[in-house]
């Protein structure tokens, strides 16, 4: 197992991993919360990574469950990083939201229908699709954007391809200066090499992109499989399932074949910005 101060990552790290052994020990959720003197809820909840297992309480699951010493001592030790602080976290987000695990994944896949995405948008840009929020709201989703925004160029940066419906682009979301600011800067972070940038043409017409937005992210080796987040009014759905994320992996190579290269998105990008500027 590999280590990373990633408390996201781990949490969900570890309760896969115990998870694992359990089933491998072929104990219930309900016999080993028996045992553990915890509850069937409880327990599936941290094997979902949705909240932190104590040291301690790591070592009595991974005894519970049999585990050779020398793994049991990686899993505790899993369970300590969970705890701690780490330097990418962003203050005001749960550890398990879709901003918290996207800044730390190593690569992110996103299709959008409806405006520029997120990782490539600049401020004034998102502040205007904030605009109906109240200004406490407004100006805390806009802090988290930004600060995701920041790993396109950090060190540890984050590889992008993303791909974005033509008519998000000329959706007037924003004042004209606005809107050209946010096009030559997509113009011009699509020139860095951890980022890949293409536009679904308005002429493709009907596609299978019009069905919706979604993410797929990847997290560094022997961590977690990849994550699917499929966006909807209400938030996001996420997706854990392996042929589920597959799904949505598969999709998003189908639309990266029928959009735009990625010159010939950027050549768009900027005729784009010469029309509104006209």
């Amino acid at each position: 197992m590999a280590y990373y101060s990633v408390p996201a990552i781990r949490r969900l790290q570890l309760g896969r991993e115990l998870k694992a052994w359990r089933a491998k020990a072929g104990l219930t959720l309900e016999q080993a919360g028996g045992d553990l003197d915890i509850s069937k809820s409880t327990l599936s909840r941290l094997e979902k990574g949705q909240g932190a297992i104590h040291p301690l309480h790591a070592r009595a699951m991974a005894e519970l469950y049999r585990v050779p010493e020398d793994e049991l001592a990686e899993l505790v030790e899993i369970a300590r990083e969970a705890r701690r602080p780490n330097q990418n976290r962003i203050e005001g987000v749960s550890v398990n939201s879709h901003p918290a695990l996207e800044a730390e994944a190593v690569s992110v896949r996103n299709f959008e229908l409806a405006y520029v995405p997120g990782l490539l948008q600049t401020e004034e840009y998102a502040n205007a699709l904030f605009a109906d929020l109240g200004t406490r709201q407004r100006n805390h989703q806009l802090h988290v954007r930004m600060r995701r925004c920041e790993r396109l160029r950090s060190e540890n940066q984050v590889t992008v391809h993303a791909i974005v419906d033509e008519g998000a682009l000329t959706r007037r979301v924003a004042k004209p200066h606005v809107l050209i600011a946010q096009l030559l800067h997509l113009a011009e972070v699509s020139e860095l090499p951890n980022v890949t940038f293409q536009i679904a043409p308005a002429r493709a017409g009907a596609y299978e992109g019009l069905r919706g937005p979604f993410t797929v992210l990847r997290f560094p080796p022997d961590t977690i499989g990849d994550l699917g987040y499929v966006d909807h009014a209400g938030g996001n759905l996420q997706l854990v399932k392996p042929s589920a994320v597959a799904a949505l992996a598969k999709k998003f190579a189908s639309l990266s074949k029928m959009a735009l290269g990625e010159n010939e998105s950027r050549d768009l990008v900027l005729q784009l910005a010469d029309l509104l500027s006209a």
